[in-house]
């Protein structure tokens, strides 16, 4: 069904997109969304929402649109967001240490604009240089680094690094360590259970270092 539609909405010349070298795709004709909308409605089951365009997703009106300030500010502004939290919202702080995949890195203020992926690591907040730190433990997640000197980070956990049981951290270690050297020794276990018991050891590593 979803085919059919395609095949009908381009023999009707409704489909015309300019994308550019920055990926963003331009809609000069503003009429396009609502001709495309129209013969999507037509030619689709009723029950499904009609799709957004990429315009949809940008800023309305060029204001809005976060540029680098003429003069670099003496502290980042940092947000922190869990799925059930959001531990730091616009707070100003010196410096924030991420434990990106690529490697660690320091943000702060003037930082070049930057999207990282995040490994199992110490978040490290200086809300002043060296006096006022604050250490979260994250088992992965993003980090983006505006070019308005903000830094927001996405994690689905994160605990301080005083809320851990180092008994239980070693203990974790070590039964993730036996059970991934088990399924590769003795050739048991799938892929599946391969992978979550690397995920195990290099998480339950990365908090070992970290305590």
């Amino acid at each position: 069904m979803l085919r059919h539609a395609a095949r009908g909405l381009c023999r009707q010349g409704l489909i015309a997109r300019t994308i550019s070298t920055t990926a963003m795709v331009r809609q000069d004709d503003e009429a396009l969304p609502k001709a495309f909308t129209d013969r999507f409605s037509k030619l689709v089951p009723s029950t499904m929402a009609p799709p957004n365009f990429p315009t949809d997703f940008l800023p309305k009106d060029q204001k809005e649109v976060k540029e680098a300030p003429s003069t670099v500010p003496d502290k980042l502004t940092f947000n922190f967001y869990l799925p059930h939290e959001q531990i730091a919202k616009a707070r100003k702080v010196d410096l924030v240490l991420l434990p990106a995949v690529t490697g660690d890195f320091g943000a702060m203020p003037g930082h070049v604009p930057t999207v990282a992926q995040l490994r199992p690591g110490v978040i490290t907040i200086h809300n002043e240089m060296d006096k006022d730190i604050e250490k979260y433990f994250v088992s992965s997640g993003y980090a983006f680094v505006h070019a308005d000197s903000t830094t927001d980070i996405v994690a689905v956990e994160a605990f301080k690094l005083d809320e851990f049981d180092t008994d239980a951290v070693r203990a974790g270690l070590q039964e993730y360590t036996a059970k991934l050297a088990s399924l590769q020794g003795g050739g048991k276990g799938d892929d599946y259970e391969i992978a979550a018991a690397q995920i195990g050891v290099e998480v339950y590593s990365a908090m070992n270092s970290a305590i």
